[in-house]
């Protein structure tokens, strides 16, 4: 019988392995394909179920959800506005506060601090993240709002006209909108500062270099080159932010104090549209179910374009670094 000469074997093994990795490659790819399909039927159908259960809302009383000031279960009318002040008044303020100790955070990380402490720093940051919302609402409702209530609440009251903008509630437990504010505000950090630190740390070194080399101190460099270059991504951070802060639930819940009433007194209770949604549903009558679904469409809307906005904006500051 006639020998295989050894160079076939070789070929025919390479041609086995190859069609063996072919194969593989296929499995994996079809099981990706079946993946990626299955998560957009459930996105869609999540979607999809969200939008129908609001459908009536939105065909018979989309101006009073928009404009209407009274949330009267279960018959209605169901108006909310209240809930969307509420949201757009914590997250704004919270924001402000995000912005203001965040952006101090990233630079000291970045530029101040000495190396071996960054990862350090970053990482106590960082893990802020982690902590349960039900663990800052408590945090704010037994530590934060007895110290408003004694010391920052009075205070407050003694500017000029500040019965005018804060209100004078006298609460017992002072649950406010300015409350949730600063709670909100220190959830977000992390957020923030996770990205804004991330912008920062990609300016180009020779810019900062070139402009220490000119005689420019620390703070110049950093005021009229570093936060000037990275503005993009920035607005990107700030907006993600804004985007965690107005989908918080449970926080708000617990110490906005979850009174449906629109006003812009800081310092009388309100609710947000998330916290309401989550106070609500449980008791709610099938006649409430579609104003409750039609808020969360208005907040799922709200976080979607942020994201996108926030999104588009960081990619857009990555290409601007990558051509300098």
């Amino acid at each position: 019988m006639a020998r295989v000469p050894s160079e076939l074997r070789r070929d025919d093994e390479v041609v086995a392995e190859f069609n063996s990795a072919t194969t593989s490659r296929s499995w994996y790819r079809n099981l990706l394909i079946v993946a990626a399909v299955l998560f957009a039927v459930v996105s869609v159908g999540f979607v999809g179920t969200i939008l129908w259960s609001s459908l009536p809302m939105w065909l018979h009383h989309a101006g009073t959800l928009l404009w209407g000031k009274g949330w009267n279960a279960p018959v209605g009318p169901f108006g909310g506005l209240a809930m969307i002040t509420g949201t757009v008044e914590t997250s704004l303020i919270a924001l402000l506060i995000a912005i203001v100790i965040g952006l101090g955070t990233s630079i000291a990380i970045v530029f101040v601090i000495p190396r071996r402490l960054r990862n350090v720093v970053a990482t106590l940051v960082e893990l802020l993240a982690a902590v349960p919302s039900i663990v800052y609402g408590l945090w704010g409702l037994l530590v934060i709002a007895p110290w408003m209530q004694n010391t920052v609440n009075p205070w407050l009251n003694s500017w000029p006209f500040a019965t005018t903008i804060f209100g004078n509630p006298g609460q017992e437990f002072g649950t406010s909108l300015l409350l949730a504010s600063v709670v909100l505000g220190i959830m977000i950090l992390p957020t923030f500062v996770a990205i804004s630190r991330e912008v920062l740390a990609v300016v180009p070194q020779d810019l900062v270099e070139a402009s220490l080399s000119l005689g420019a101190t620390r703070w110049q460099v950093i005021r009229e080159v570093v936060i000037p270059t990275s503005k993009v991504g920035l607005l990107g951070a700030t907006f993600l932010s804004l985007a965690r802060a107005t989908g918080e639930t449970v926080a708000v819940a617990l110490v906005a104090g979850g009174v449906a009433n629109a006003q812009f007194h800081l310092l009388y209770p309100g609710t947000s549209i998330a916290a309401w949604i989550a106070t609500q549903f449980g008791e709610s009558q099938s006649t409430e179910i579609p104003a409750l679904m039609a808020l969360g469409v208005l907040l799922m809307l709200l976080n979607f374009g942020l994201s996108l906005l926030s999104r588009s904006l960081v990619n857009r500051q990555r290409r601007l670094l990558a051509l300098v």
